[in-house]
């Protein structure tokens, strides 16, 4: 008797988890969104180059403090270690990401800039203003530790083949050279070395610090967020909104293959949380560093602030959705 009064009992309480997964995702995309706006209505404050020092200053300090304090706060040498399974994983999702890229490139016919816009545009989330506050408040004993490995992966991967994207195509910019390699070397792939060695290290961090890294790599999000906003009141987003291969790229990334992720993850036996976490990194809008990286290397920047900002909007509707297929299957 007490078995089948506790079926309901049990339904009522995953229910009740998922939707407030839906609310969790609701709230942090408003968060986002709010700051952009923030940025709109500060566009007579963000000139020009109060725009372009703004960039500068996130790229060059506040952003590899924050990927720096981050990782090396949330993770230790021997959790490190094992969740290593994380790493595979995350070289064949951005595998998958950039196969999913080339095909949509391919039937919407994109050439130059613009193709290379777009795939950094798709491939790449906002794993650190989005991401982690979600997966801390949907995973909050295993999420940190997971998005913090994957992020080592990410950052890597972003700053040396993500920045190549939001150059201008040319052939000089295409041959690989000793030049082109040390301009690899930015300020944030430099903090993911860091961070590599003092984990594996175990070299302590004084509070004093770690408490000044964490307040200037604080700011790193809000300002890029607040740049987008300046961003987009001076580019002209028209004629991107007709663009089909954005809502094609929205739809498969960040609907379709993040569910399709999650079920071979479970279906191959990884942890539930794992393949939640790995799954919601997928399913999240275009990174904000792209347009502002594109616009300093004088690529399709206009293109890319739309980009970002379709991707953020479109998540309102499919991170909430992500969620929901999540809890049902998992």
């Amino acid at each position: 008797m007490l078995y089948y009064c506790s079926i309901p009992i049990e339904k009522w309480k995953r229910g009740r988890v998922k939707w407030n997964n839906f609310f969790i995702a609701l709230t942090q995309i408003g968060i986002f969104l709010i700051l952009i706006c923030v940025g709109i209505l500060s566009v007579k404050v963000l000139d020009a180059h109060s725009l372009a020092a703004t960039s500068r200053l996130v790229i060059q300090i506040s952003l590899p403090c924050y990927i720096f304090i981050n990782a090396v706060s949330s993770a230790t040498r021997q959790s490190l270690f094992d969740s290593l399974m994380v790493v595979p994983i995350a070289v064949v999702l951005y595998i998958i990401l950039i196969a999913v890229s080339a095909g949509v490139e391919r039937a919407f016919h994109l050439r130059g800039d613009r193709k290379n816009v777009f795939r950094a545009s798709l491939v790449f989330g906002n794993i650190g203003f989005m991401g982690i506050p979600l997966i801390i408040a949907l995973y909050p004993d295993t999420g940190l530790l997971y998005v913090s490995i994957f992020t080592i992966v990410d950052q890597l991967v972003f700053w040396t083949y993500g920045v190549l994207l939001t150059k201008p195509v040319s052939a000089e910019q295409q041959k690989i050279s000793p030049a082109n390699l040390k301009n690899l070397l930015s300020p944030p792939l430099v903090a993911i070395v860091l961070a590599i060695i003092f984990i594996v290290a175990g070299i302590h961090i004084p509070t004093i610090l770690s408490s000044s890294l964490t307040a200037v790599g604080n700011t790193s999000m809000p300002l890029a967020l607040i740049y987008i906003g300046g961003v987009l009141c001076t580019s002209d987003i028209r004629p991107v909104l007709r663009c089909g291969e954005l809502y094609a790229g929205i739809v498969s990334k960040m609907v379709l293959l993040p569910v399709l992720c999650y079920l071979v993850m479970c279906f191959i036996g990884i942890a539930n949380d794992m393949a939640g976490t790995l799954a919601f990194i997928v399913a999240l809008p275009g990174i904000e560093m792209v347009p502002m990286l594109a616009k300093s290397n004088g690529s399709d920047g206009d293109y890319a602030v739309c980009a970002i900002m379709m991707t953020t909007i479109a998540c309102l509707i499919t991170l909430p959705i992500v969620s929901l297929c999540v809890s049902l299957l998992g």
